[in-house]
């Protein structure tokens, strides 16, 4: 369910693929430095981060999140690396990706 949501809020509509295909599929399409490849490559690997926390914290501390809780972790995380790159055009292309991700958004360019 937080892979489906990250997809989504990446604007990816496609289904789930088993997760070496998924890591195949986010390493050939979140290359380069376009805007939506960079929101990309934070979205895969900020889920990474988490669902990493996740799993210890069920492991070794016998407490769940629910998964609500993780996107609304991965969604400040993302959207907060996004305003803090001044660089990023955000233009009305991206305005959909900054507001998937809670990023505020810039000037049109």
């Amino acid at each position: 369910m937080v892979w489906r949501e990250v997809l989504l809020m990446c604007n990816i509509v496609r289904p789930i693929l088993p997760w070496a295909d998924e890591v195949l599929w986010m390493s050939t399409h979140a290359r380069g430095s376009a805007f939506h490849h960079t929101v990309r490559r934070l979205a895969f690997a900020a889920t990474i981060y988490h669902l990493w926390i996740e799993r210890n914290r069920r492991c070794f501390k016998n407490v769940f999140l629910p998964y609500q809780e993780i996107i609304r972790l991965l969604k400040q995380d993302v959207g907060g690396k996004l305003a803090s790159g001044n660089s990023y055009p955000r233009c009305e292309r991206y305005h959909s990706l900054c507001v998937n991700w809670g990023a505020p958004l810039g000037e049109d360019t």
